[in-house]
């Protein structure tokens, strides 16, 4: 009696196994909001991410801040640069086996922009010299990578988190070094 009902038990265990990787199989798109990015950095944070296979995806994530703290910092001097927007696109590779949660790396490249200032020595007509903050925007791009963990509820709704960095390549005297990838996104995959 205890071998059938261990039998069965598997046999139940394995078809409902299969019946979610099926319904994974048929949602294979996701979109994603990062809270954490509106809470600690006041920055608008949406991702879109399309799974090719059970180890594959790629997307795409925006971002865009206009924080008054932020301002206020780089106006008085604390800050060499404000970002305003990033570009990300990603792909991932899932490092566990399971679809409802597992880690995953990600590689991103990440267009960003922003405002830049600098102490630049100026020459007036009499030809003293004197020194001046100058504003400009900066535009670079980087090359980055990321660690995460994502979790599914319901096979519908996930809660994601990111940690990763990359490093801008065309612009670094008006960019910033390091961009950060930080995030915990809450998505809805359908």
């Amino acid at each position: 009696m205890k071998k059938w009902l261990f039998a069965a038990l598997l046999a139940f265990q394995f078809s409902n196994a299969q019946e979610s990787s099926a319904i994974f199989a048929r949602k294979q798109n996701e979109i994603k909001f990062d809270v954490l990015s509106v809470i600690a950095f006041s920055k608008v944070h949406i991702s879109y991410e399309r799974f090719l296979n059970e180890n594959f995806s790629v997307g795409i994530s925006g971002s865009f801040q206009d924080s008054k703290d932020a301002k206020e910092d780089f106006d008085k001097g604390y800050d060499r640069t404000l970002p305003k927007y990033e570009v990300n696109p990603f792909v991932r590779y899932s490092l566990s086996h399971s679809q409802k949660s597992f880690y995953f790396a990600e590689i991103f490249v990440s267009a960003n922009g922003g405002k830049y200032r600098e102490l630049q020595r100026f020459v007036d007509e009499s030809g003293n010299g004197y020194y001046d903050t100058f504003k400009d925007n900066y535009t670079d791009v980087a090359i980055g990578g990321a660690l995460g963990y994502k979790l599914y509820i319901q096979e519908r709704f996930g809660l994601e988190l990111f940690l990763g960095a990359g490093k801008n390549l065309f612009n670094t005297d008006k960019s910033p070094e390091v961009v950060p990838r930080v995030g915990l996104n809450f998505g809805y995959r359908f």
